[in-house]
């Protein structure tokens, strides 16, 4: 800490400057609130709908429809990839594992398991 008015170095409980006797100003600062939650009402309008976002994935999972909508791409491109290479590439068996993902990844969203979407905006009831 420095004086205001000559620039020496103050003791940190100096109330007076010790080199020209000018008082030193303590300004009070205030101490963070440790319980303050931001108010995020300005983000209502960008909200995505958790009930709309979880029946998408459970009928629509296939496609990946669910995590696309949340913005969560790569999850959706590795459903999609999942359920429809795995026709070709092992009989179906990726396919069958790929829908159980699918459908219970959407029951995870509509349990609140996934409480944001990708750009962190929490999902609205």
């Amino acid at each position: 800490m420095f004086c205001g008015k000559c620039g020496a170095e103050l003791n940190e409980e100096a109330k007076f400057c010790s080199n020209c006797g000018a008082p030193i100003m303590v300004e009070n600062r205030q101490e963070p609130m440790p319980n303050y939650y931001p108010n995020n009402d300005h983000v209502t309008s960008n909200q995505k709908s958790k009930l709309v976002a979880g029946l998408l994935q459970i009928f629509l999972g296939c496609f990946g429809v669910g995590r696309f909508y949340l913005g969560y791409t790569a999850i959706g491109v590795a459903q999609l990839l999942v359920v429809w290479l795995g026709i070709p590439f092992t009989c179906g068996l990726a396919t069958i594992g790929g829908i159980i993902w699918t459908i219970v990844d959407g029951i995870l969203i509509l349990c609140d398991q996934v409480p944001n979407d990708a750009n962190g905006v929490p999902l609205k009831e």
